[in-house]
């Protein structure tokens, strides 16, 4: 895979998830008044309308970058996502992330998978230029036509050594 289709995956995957979870909790709860009163989506996640409405948002800003800046996308959701997680995981449980978004166990869970996936399909994407800062020398990749080449080299190798020589 290229090295920016590891985070061009994950903003579409993500992308369409997080513009689901949206859209399918603001059919469980679009109350924006209150933030205090927020539902259960499919009876474990809490979601209320500031919850839905960023997710939808941040869905469909996936979306709309996972063509062209994905990368900048999986930076953006590993500092939001890892942000919104770690606050939420410090934080009591129940209590409102910025008065607003709903920081329950599940939330933060979520939260964290998104933002350590950015990180990961980050990391993936620069594999190359990581192992060169870490070992000080590049690594040495195998493609298909490398493999193809060894075996017809092989092959050649030892149609020559059955065959009698000619002197």
């Amino acid at each position: 895979m290229e090295r920016i289709g590891y985070t061009r995956l994950y903003a579409t995957v993500t992308g369409a998830a997080l513009a689901l979870l949206g859209l399918f909790g603001l059919l469980e709860n679009s109350e924006f008044d209150l933030a205090e009163l927020h539902s259960d989506l499919l009876g474990f996640y809490a979601v209320n309308g500031w919850a839905n409405a960023f997710h939808i948002a941040a869905g469909l800003l996936a979306l709309v970058l996972a063509r062209t800046w994905s990368r900048l996308y999986a930076l953006i959701a590993a500092v939001v996502f890892l942000g919104l997680g770690i606050w939420g995981v410090t934080a009591p449980n129940s209590e409102l992330l910025f008065s607003k978004l709903p920081a329950e166990r599940e939330v933060n869970l979520l939260n964290l998978l998104l933002g350590l996936g950015a990180v990961a399909c980050l990391v993936a994407g620069y594999r190359d230029r990581i192992a060169i800062w870490w070992t000080g020398r590049a690594r040495k990749r195998r493609t298909r036509t490398g493999r193809r080449e060894r075996r017809l080299r092989r092959q050649r190798l030892k149609r020559q050594k059955k065959q009698p020589s000619k002197t």
